[in-house]
């Protein structure tokens, strides 16, 4: 008896099953991560408004000062815009807000008895109260301009000092500065940089930084999620 040759041949075998992806959810690590840089961050920009507005004040203790009536001599390395601020008696009466009654804020005195008056720094004079006066270094009149905008700072307790006068230093030198007239007694003048931009441009970093800050850490955070939703589908 006599075969085929086709039944000697091994029967067809399947092509093998390709492995199987077990597909891995990622980890809470991208939350924690945001929530570090969120930490960090924050804490940066807290840090820098609180050092920048420290540094700002500290400031304050290197103007050049003078008696009013009186004059002093203000030596300029860095030409740029001056200020003249006035610093006085300025201690806020908490019972009464003027505001809202259009009177002068008074204060009752408990070791007195006495209704003791109170000025606020939004009190301060002009310079053309004052008769100020500037000189350049050749001796040329420099021209005094009123501060527009609002500047106070604190130097202690009831007493503060205000922005009342710019002046543009166009070149350096000493600057000759004389006030005449003194519209409060114990008022003295101070010359120095101009605070408000010192202090906006830290507040402007300091905002900056933390809301660089939240946006990474937010952007962190929805990757993070995303990537763990996909493996659940």
């Amino acid at each position: 008896m006599t075969s085929s040759l086709t039944d000697l041949r091994p029967p067809p075998t399947l092509p093998p099953l390709p492995p199987l992806h077990v597909r891995t959810r990622p980890s809470t690590a991208g939350f924690w991560v945001a929530a570090i840089v969120a930490v960090l961050g924050l804490t940066a920009a807290f840090l820098w408004g609180a050092v920048g507005f420290s540094t700002t004040l500290d400031r304050v203790d290197g103007f050049d000062r003078l008696a009013v009536p009186g004059a002093t001599t203000v030596s300029v390395t860095d030409p740029g815009t001056m200020v003249v601020y006035h610093e006085s008696a300025a201690e806020v009466a908490r019972p009464a807000e003027p505001t809202a009654n259009a009177r002068i804020a008074t204060r009752w005195d408990p070791g007195t008895r006495t209704i003791v008056t109170v000025r606020y720094p939004s009190d301060a004079p002009t310079w053309q109260q004052l008769g100020l006066q500037l000189t350049g270094p050749g001796g040329a009149a420099v021209p005094l301009a009123t501060y527009r905008s609002s500047a106070r700072y604190d130097l202690e307790p009831g007493r503060a000092g205000r922005a009342v006068a710019t002046f543009q230093a166009t070149t350096v030198g000493p600057y000759r500065v004389s006030a005449a007239r003194a519209t409060e007694a114990g008022a003295t003048l101070a010359v120095g940089e101009n605070l408000a931009r010192s202090v906006v441009l830290t507040r402007l970093g300091a905002v900056i930084l933390g809301l660089v800050t939240v946006l990474v850490a937010v952007l962190l955070a929805v990757v993070t999620y995303q990537a763990r939703s996909r493996t659940l589908r």
